[in-house]
């Protein structure tokens, strides 16, 4: 399965821009881009689905924690994101800069804040700074 496949809004030239942005911005993440293609490439409809299901169900989680007034730094915040660590490690093996930078891109790329607006309008910031949390307290420390 390809990526532009995968991600919704996304088509082959899309993804190739997403990806050269990534690059550009963070040259060491081209290692990471063609894990995540190798990763990808066996993975059926199916497994597509049920991984765009996970993030769907991370996403509504991380949204009543917003709703409810729940901290980033909050236990139960941070529980979800170690679900969302655990769902981009089955693309790629993100070290603790890395998880950083990607919830960083999470809030400066266009394409990416509209598709979190577009769920809720404090998911990103929201969702950046559990990332963020997360990588400098639990992922620093493995």
């Amino acid at each position: 399965m390809k990526a532009s496949e995968f991600f919704e809004g996304a088509d082959d030239a899309q993804q190739e821009k997403w990806e050269r942005e990534l690059i550009e911005k963070y040259p060491e993440s081209a290692s990471h881009v063609a894990e995540s293609k190798q990763r990808m490439s066996g993975w059926s409809k199916e497994d597509g689905a049920l991984i765009q299901k996970e993030l769907a169900e991370i996403d509504a989680r991380l949204v009543e924690l917003i709703d409810a007034g729940i901290e980033p730094e909050d236990s139960r915040t941070q529980d979800v994101i170690a679900d969302h660590f655990r769902w981009v490690s089955q693309f790629w093996s993100p070290s603790a800069e890395a998880y950083v930078a990607l919830g960083d891109m999470y809030n400066e790329s266009p394409d990416f804040l509209e598709r979190f607006n577009g769920i809720h309008p404090k998911l990103a910031p929201f969702q950046r700074d559990a990332m963020a949390h997360y990588a400098l307290n639990i992922l620093i420390n493995e």
